[in-house]
């Protein structure tokens, strides 16, 4: 029995070490197991908290931080019930100070102050094995608790550069057909406006980098939709679909600003895909001509964009499902601050 308890015991914490590992060092593929499954399930309680009305978003701005929270709490109790197994395997694993055998929360809070470095005293290893399970818990306590705070000050910055980025497309305009509007000056594209499209496409590719680092960065909600990066780069990306599609080859601003802007925005949706969200059945809306066209700004026939359109579907589709994983609906596609 004393094996079947230890063996478990080292099972689960190092369960909880890889899926901390996982979260906080890897690149590869997002959360590991456990912290996908709490942060999910997390968010979809908030979800359904919230409900559909226009008031959610003042619940599912705290989204984020109850998912730290919660995963932070998940992975210490796992690291606590780990080691507690193992100093419940044998009689004279813990004693107390007169050397008698600790009962049952004696040994819970002997397993407690290991792993947290406390080094009380008052309870003691009654054996060699239990004194090298000591050292060892509290070596996993301590990277454990260190890995976990660090992490939590680094998600920080991040939360900010997502929300810079989303108030820095809202800035060049409330809809797809108003950022284009805004751009078209006196017959042609500002070289401005050129120069804004260029800088946005280093600062997608380090959005979708930071989503791979720091997977709870999904679930922190913005809770206006100027604010939000899913809603500003889906916005965004119905700019450029006008930009590259819309509007007359002959009046389209420089191809070494758009293109690469759009391959940028395609690989951080590609990037969220699978690990944050899910396709929606069906694509974003594509923007209509007429609101360029009663811009002056010359455009390609309508048969052509509804094609050019069409071969944008599946991606419009993840873009959806990104918008609808974050709390936003269809009509909320419009950014603003207020």
């Amino acid at each position: 029995m004393s094996v079947l308890w230890v063996s478990a015991g080292l099972l689960v914490v190092g369960a909880i070490l890889l899926d901390a590992a996982l979260t906080t060092l890897s690149l590869a593929g997002g959360a590991g197991w456990l912290t996908r499954r709490v942060s999910q399930g997390v968010w979809r309680l908030i979800r359904r908290l919230a409900g559909r009305g226009p008031r959610r978003h003042r619940l599912l701005r705290w989204s984020g931080t109850s998912v730290l929270v919660v995963t932070f709490a998940a992975w210490v109790t796992g690291l606590w019930l780990g080691w507690l197994l193992v100093f419940s395997a044998t009689p004279d694993a813990v004693l107390d100070q007169f050397g008698r055998p600790a009962d049952g929360w004696s040994r819970f809070y002997y397993t407690g102050f290991s792993i947290f470095t406390l080094g009380v005293g008052d309870y003691t290893p009654g054996n060699a094995a239990a004194q090298l399970a000591t050292n060892v818990a509290v070596l996993t306590g301590l990277f454990l608790v260190t890995l976990g705070i660090t992490y939590l000050m680094q998600v920080v910055p991040a939360v900010v550069d997502k929300r810079t980025i989303a108030g820095h497309i809202t800035a060049l305009g409330a809809d797809p057909a108003d950022i284009v509007r805004r751009g078209w000056a006196d017959g042609q594209f500002a070289p401005m406006f050129t120069q804004h499209l260029t800088s946005l496409t280093p600062e997608l590719v380090r959005l979708g980098e930071r989503h791979l680092a720091f997977p709870v960065l999904h679930y922190f909600h913005a809770g206006k939709c100027g604010r939000s990066a899913s809603a500003a780069v889906t916005v965004l990306d119905g700019a450029l679909l006008l930009l590259r599609c819309g509007v007359d080859p002959h009046h389209r601003p420089d191809v070494g600003a758009v293109e690469p802007l759009s391959r940028a925005l395609a690989q951080l949706v590609r990037t969220l895909d699978g690990s944050f969200i899910v396709a929606a059945d069906q694509p974003v809306s594509a923007p209509p001509l007429q609101d360029l066209t009663r811009a002056g700004i010359p455009t390609i026939p309508e048969q052509a964009y509804a094609e050019a359109a069409e071969g944008t579907r599946t991606h419009r589709c993840r873009l959806r499902g990104w918008c609808a994983s974050d709390g936003w609906d269809d009509a909320d596609l419009r950014l603003t601050l207020d």
